[in-house]
């Protein structure tokens, strides 16, 4: 309980408004409810009212009793129990439903170490809880057979025996549906613990619904054969299957960085020659040269 309180304390303005802290809110207001019940002071209570001395120890209670208590005291702590064990099985239901919680919480892997806290201190308070409940349950006969012993009134009899009698019919029909869905199955769970975990359980292969009925036959495979080549004597026919290669790309063309590659020629070949310029057709006849006009000028100097 106290280091829930720690836990508690200690995360609530971080993780306030997460979802799991819902479930941490929960368990800390159920389990405070369950400390506050103060069980083993009630029993010392119970035990002491049929001792005129004061309480000193488990010795003084080993003794024979030296008072007869009134069966209205015995009456109130029966109807403590009672309301005792409703809050326990409540509790237990919670503890599982945050232990779930937290279980899908630690998924997430944000807060790991957080969440492995709050799941082992739920664990711890779920066991408790179920261990105080079936003391509570256990001793609660005794004292009811102690109580009809001392001949109360009949109204607070009937009181008493009504409410054990709710609580007896409730556990009873909570068990029943249990037992019969557990037995309509035909193999057995492997794990009949009442923790609420999704643990699986195993089915005969007998109880699997058939999946060959449900499928289609295929059609048969009707064999090609090649008309050109007849077909080998040593395969059988199913297995002359014409069958396609795929055509191949074509090649890529080299990378423009590199620089293109002179084609390689057999030996064989001749040479070819060099292929020249086609001459252009021009005439061969020389042109005369025109003679300058001589002028004026010209004849005087020559």
């Amino acid at each position: 309980m106290h280091l829930l309180e720690r836990v508690y304390y200690k995360g609530k303005n971080q993780h306030g408004l997460s979802l799991f802290w819902r479930s941490v809110v929960s368990v800390r207001r159920i389990s405070a409810r369950i400390y506050e019940t103060n069980i083993p002071g009630l029993l010392e209570v119970l035990g002491g009212i049929f001792h005129e001395e004061p309480f000193e120890g488990q010795k003084a209670f080993s003794g024979a009793w030296t008072r007869v208590p009134p069966p209205v005291t015995i009456a109130q702590i029966l109807e403590r129990l009672i309301d005792i064990g409703i809050l326990l099985e409540s509790a237990i239901a919670a503890f599982q439903k945050a232990y779930r919680a937290f279980c899908l919480a630690m998924s997430n892997t944000a807060f790991l170490q957080l969440t492995i806290v709050l799941v082992s201190i739920v664990s711890r308070t779920s066991a408790i809880a179920s261990t105080l409940l079936d003391t509570t349950s256990t001793i609660t006969p005794y004292i009811y057979a102690v109580f009809e012993k001392l001949e109360p009134p009949k109204s607070l009899m009937n009181k008493i025996s009504k409410r054990l009698n709710k609580i007896n019919n409730s556990t009873k029909d909570s068990i029943e549906p249990l037992e019969a869905t557990s037995n309509a199955q035909t193999p057995a769970p492997v794990y009949m613990d009442h923790i609420d975990e999704d643990l699986g359980l195993s089915i005969a292969r007998s109880s699997l619904p058939s999946t060959t009925a449900a499928l289609r036959p295929s059609p048969p495979v009707q064999p090609t054969t090649v008309p050109d080549s007849p077909p080998s004597p040593e395969l059988p026919a199913l297995l002359l299957i014409e069958t396609t290669t795929p055509l191949s790309p074509p090649p890529l063309p080299p990378p423009p960085s590199q620089p293109p590659r002179a084609p390689i020629l057999p030996k064989n070949l001749p040479a070819e020659p060099p292929a020249h310029a086609v001459p252009v057709a021009t005439s061969t006849k020389l042109k005369k040269k025109r003679k300058k006009r001589k002028d004026e000028i010209d004849a005087i100097f020559g």
